[in-house]
């Protein structure tokens, strides 16, 4: 079996990398349609709870709207897992890895929403702090996982 091991300094790079390139597509890509400032939680849950109610599972609003959730989800738990990965050595434990990644994806996202919501072409909405989080928190999960299970492919 082949072991292929992913030191400190590439996984920084992977981190910073992906870091940029999140950035950039959460601050420089132009939004879709008009640009508009959210702040009621969970607006975009009771939105699709009324479209999906009225049949309209398959229309653009619908599958925008999810394909917005599950970005914002997975952007966040593919960062999580790198920084958790970057932070966790000999004699740190999982748990200090948690809370540290926990508080840096809060901080990054509502950092992005904060500098979002001055950008004319960008969008802030609060509910994207909470998909960024949950994505956190499943990043977080994955790279425990990671640390301790080894799965075998034969």
């Amino acid at each position: 079996m082949r072991t292929i091991r992913v030191g400190k300094g590439v996984q920084g790079l992977l981190l910073a990398s992906y870091s940029c390139l999140l950035l950039a597509v959460t601050l420089l890509v132009q939004g879709s349609g008009g640009v508009r400032t959210n702040l009621a939680p969970f607006d975009d849950i009771q939105r699709l709870i009324l479209r999906a109610g009225r049949g309209g599972y398959l229309s653009n609003a619908f599958l925008y709207a999810v394909v917005g959730i599950v970005g914002n989800l997975a952007m966040f738990a593919v960062w999580a897992f790198l920084l958790w990965k970057f932070l966790d050595g000999p004699g740190r434990s999982a748990a200090r890895n948690h809370a540290d990644v926990l508080i840096a994806g809060t901080l990054f996202s509502v950092g992005i929403e904060t500098v979002q919501l001055f950008l004319p072409t960008r969008a802030t909405d609060v509910n994207d702090v909470f998909w960024n989080v949950l994505g956190t928190i499943a990043g977080c999960a994955a790279a425990h996982l990671h640390r301790n299970v080894r799965l075998d492919w034969q």
